[in-house]
C-alpha cells in the first residue's frame, strides 16, 4: 500500500478508502471486510452514517490497529428539502458514537453535496467541531469536480469526482484546491457503466441526513479495452489511472467483496498497463465526440 500527505500534521492515508455503507450483510461479513482492508494496508475508513451495524468492527479495529494510524471520515448531512437536525442533536449523537467505537472525534466530516451548504449545514459542521468531536470539515462535490465558490467557502476537505472521464481542466482545479491547503478526496474513479441502485424506503432517524441520490453514467464500447487487458480487472485499471493524479490524498471504494477488494489494493502498488494512459485518453474524446 502506498501513502500520501492527509493534513498538515503529518497524518498519512492510505491512497485508497474503504467506504462503509449498508451493503454488508452480517456483523461477521463487516468485521472480515474491515480487517481485510487492515491487512491491506488500508488505514482510511468512511463511514456512511453514523450506522451502529459497523461500530463493532470499528471498535475492532481501532483497538488492533491503533487510533493515531487511522483516519476516519463520516460522510453526511446530505441536502434534499428535508429539516436538518439541530446541531446539539447531531453532536450529542456523533459524541456517543464515538464513544461506542472507543475514538475521541472524526478526522473529517463531509456534506453529502454541494446543495447542503446552507447555513444550517455549516451550523452542524461547525458545531461539530467546536466540541472538538471533528478535526476537519468539507463537502462532496458535484460532477463537474470543486468550483471557486467552493474553493472559498472555508472548508478543509473536499470530495471530487476524478476518474476515467476526468479532463485536464478538471486536474487544473484540483491543484489549485491544493494549493490553498485544502485536501482531496477522489470518488467516481470507475465511471462508466455504472447504474442508479434499486429505490429503497427512505432511512428513518439521523439516517436520512446521510441519504445520496446515485448517478447514472452512460456505458461506451470506447472502454471495452480496459475488459480485455490481461492481468487487470478494469476497475484495477481504472484506480490506476485515477492515482497518478497526485492531487488526491486518497480515493474511496466501495466493494463488499473480499478479492475486490485485495485487487484495489494490489493494484495501488502497480504501474499502469503499457500504453493504457494514451488509450484512455483516446476512448475518453471518443465517447464525448
Amino acid at each position: 500500500m502506498r501513502y500520501r500527505p492527509f493534513n498538515q500534521a503529518g497524518l498519512a492515508v492510505s491512497a485508497i478508502t474503504l467506504t462503509l455503507d449498508a451493503s454488508a450483510a452480517t456483523p461477521a461479513s463487516r468485521m472480515e471486510l474491515v480487517f481485510a482492508a487492515l491487512e491491506a494496508g488500508i488505514n482510511s475508513f468512511e463511514l456512511v452514517g453514523l450506522s451502529q451495524d459497523w461500530s463493532p468492527a470499528l471498535r475492532a479495529a481501532i483497538a488492533a490497529a491503533g487510533r493515531n494510524v487511522l483516519v476516519l471520515t463520516l460522510r453526511g448531512l446530505s441536502s434534499g428539502g428535508e429539516p436538518k437536525a439541530p446541531p446539539e442533536e447531531l453532536t450529542a449523537q456523533a459524541g456517543a458514537y464515538l464513544e461506542q467505537i472507543g475514538a475521541e472525534r472524526f478526522d473529517a466530516v463531509l456534506l453529502e453535496d454541494e446543495g447542503s451548504s446552507s447555513s444550517e449545514a455549516a451550523d452542524q459542521l461547525h458545531a461539530l467541531r467546536d466540541q472538538r468531536l471533528v478535526a476537519m470539515v468539507g463537502v462532496t462535490c458535484g460532477r463537474g469536480g470543486p468550483s471557486l465558490d467552493i474553493m472559498k467557502a472555508g472548508y478543509d476537505v473536499l470530495a471530487t469526482p476524478f476518474g476515467l472521464q476526468a479532463d485536464a481542466g478538471l486536474r487544473k482545479r484540483l491543484r489549485t484546491v491544493v494549493e490553498r491547503n485544502i485536501t482531496l478526496f477522489g470518488y467516481d474513479f470507475y465511471d462508466i457503466g455504472a447504474q442508479p441502485a434499486p429505490a429503497t424506503d427512505a432511512p428513518r432517524g439521523l439516517g436520512r441526513f446521510f441519504k445520496r441520490a446515485p448517478v447514472a453514467i452512460v456505458d461506451t464500447d470506447a472502454f471495452e479495452f480496459l475488459r480485455r487487458t490481461q492481468g487487470w480487472a478494469a476497475e484495477e485499471i481504472a484506480l490506476a489511472y485515477a492515482l497518478t493524479e497526485p492531487s488526491l490524498a486518497t480515493i474511496r471504494v466501495q466493494t463488499t467483496d473480499l478479492a475486490t477488494l485485495t485487487g484495489l489494493a494490489r493494484a495501488v502498488e502497480r504501474e499502469l498497463p503499457a500504453g493504457a494512459a494514451a488509450q484512455i485518453e483516446m476512448a475518453r474524446f471518443s465517447a464525448t465526440a
